[in-house]
């Protein structure tokens, strides 16, 4: 059920206990991969999992915390404390419209702090339970072992693009950038300027359909997995 596109008496009836909220970025993904391609491919996920397990799924959220690639045109970074509130707020709109699990499929890194404090301040003056999934990280963990060069915009990302929305990937602009990440997080542009001397980072002349559609289909069947577990623990 994609809720931009039901009618009110359908909303009214339907089972909307669980709901999943894409969120990705606006963001430079090398010369080849669309500037949403971090909104597409947790949107996709989001819509063939909510048809496996049952879910609505909210409209997704397109634009991000983009720090790392605010240089780069085609990135719209929005501020984190906006982006924070903002989600904040729809959780609690969620929970007001009788959702009672929303499931925040990110697409997009720099995302990941602000998620995680929205599900903490909702989930404090509501009784809307929250999980946050990073999908490139939390789901088809059995299939990473398919890229030897993966990154933003490398092997993994443009696969799955491929076997998503082939058509919006320019291939033969393809490029390579191996980095090498540092073992601690550290929050640093010095850092950001190395790693990502162009908005690429990984292998994507790699890239293949065929390794794509092996990776979305296991995220796919992941979250759908992730609904019906957590349906039992919360007796949804």
């Amino acid at each position: 059920m994609i809720l931009k596109d039901m009618n009110g008496f359908d909303f009214e009836k339907a089972d909307k206990s669980v709901a999943i909220l894409p969120v990705g970025s606006i963001e430079r993904h090398g010369d080849h991969l669309p500037l949403g391609t971090d909104s597409e491919l947790p949107e996709h996920i989001a819509q063939r999992a909510a048809g496996m397990a049952g879910a609505v799924v909210l409209p997704t959220i397109y634009y991000g915390s983009c720090h790392a690639m605010r240089g780069f045109p085609g990135t719209f970074d929005i501020d984190s404390e906006v982006l924070f509130k903002y989600i904040e707020c729809i959780l609690e709109e969620a929970w007001r419209n009788g959702i009672r699990l929303v499931i925040v499929l990110n697409g997009h890194g720099g995302n990941t702090t602000p998620i995680q404090m929205a599900a903490r301040q909702a989930t404090s003056r509501t009784g809307l339970s929250v999980t946050v999934i990073d999908w490139w990280k939390d789901l088809g963990t059995g299939k990473k072992d398919l890229f030897s060069s993966p990154g933003h915009a490398g092997e993994d990302e443009t696969s799955a693009m491929l076997a998503v929305a082939e058509g919006k990937v320019n291939i033969y602009l393809a490029g390579r950038h191996e980095v090498k990440y540092p073992e601690i997080k550290v929050y640093s542009k010095k850092i950001d300027e190395r790693l990502y001397e162009i908005a690429l980072t990984g292998d994507a002349k790699k890239a293949t359909k065929e390794k794509g559609e092996a990776l979305i289909s296991a995220a796919v069947e992941d979250l759908a997995k992730t609904i019906s577990d957590l349906r039992k623990i919360l007796e949804l």
